[in-house]
């Protein structure tokens, strides 16, 4: 079925809150017209999910709620900057140590 055309009406002007979410009149002839086209608007919407694939993805999204809280504590703590600040230390440590070995190649 070819999708049905805006009306002049229907058009969205640019201040999109002085327009109504849904003209009335349009939209009662638009389900009219599928209503005449026999189209099942029910076949369109997926089946819910069975309760096995329901609790899957509840404990996927309890997980997702677990580790991005422990990641926006993390970012709180500071934790990362001391990490690298550490990080840091310990490579200029060991670049004194290349310097000093480098040194002492040239001594012999």
């Amino acid at each position: 079925m070819a999708p049905l055309p805006v009306r002049p009406e229907e058009q969205v002007p640019k201040n999109s809150k002085s327009a109504p979410a849904l003209p009335l009149a349009s939209t009662s002839s638009d389900l009219a017209a599928l209503k005449a086209a026999h189209i099942d608007l029910s076949k369109l919407v997926p089946p819910p999910p069975s309760a096995a694939e329901a609790d899957v993805v509840l404990q996927a999204s309890y997980e997702f709620v677990k580790n991005a809280r422990a990641a926006i504590a993390i970012e709180r703590s500071n934790a990362v900057e001391k990490e690298r600040e550490k990080m840091e230390g310990v490579r200029a440590k060991l670049e004194e140590v290349v310097e000093g070995l480098k040194g002492s190649d040239e001594v012999l």
